[in-house]
């Protein structure tokens, strides 16, 4: 393959949460509580976290080990249907060394009985590599909710 070829797929993760759809959302479009459970491991932290969630609205959160040079992701919010769906896209980069973009959208489903499932479907260029960073924050997230 060439130095400069990127390769476009797709990645889909599910998770049923015991919580409402209300909570999952309020998580994730909060910056507050963004920034408490949006990291890529266990032995991540959030560096700072700022999000003005509104289409065409940015975010900007950096995450890593504590005392490492963090790991920044940037976007953009593209598509907000409340409760429903949350679109955007996504670079991550590491000392303005960019990783790859990508394309996210998150949905919620509401299973009854105070249950919820998120489906994250993200595509972009290499973004197999990705399910490295969500599979984990999926668990953070989870977490944080049940806490």
């Amino acid at each position: 393959m060439a130095k400069n070829t990127t390769i476009e797929c797709t990645l889909i993760l599910k998770r049923a949460y015991d919580v409402p759809v209300e909570r999952l959302w309020r998580a994730w479009t909060d910056p507050k509580e963004l920034g408490e459970w949006y990291v890529a491991g266990d032995d991540h932290v959030v560096h700072f976290c700022e999000a003005d969630v509104h289409v065409g609205g940015t975010y900007r959160v950096g995450f890593g080990r504590p005392g490492t040079t963090p790991y920044v992701e940037t976007g953009r919010y593209t598509e907000i249907t409340p409760m429903k769906r949350l679109a955007f896209e996504e670079t991550v980069s590491l000392e303005r060394r960019e990783f790859g973009n990508s394309r996210n959208l998150i949905e919620f489903r509401d299973l009854g009985n105070g249950r919820s499932e998120l489906t994250l479907t993200c595509w972009g260029d290499e973004v197999w590599r990705a399910g490295e960073g969500w599979t984990p924050c999926l668990e953070s997230l989870a977490r944080y909710v049940a806490a």
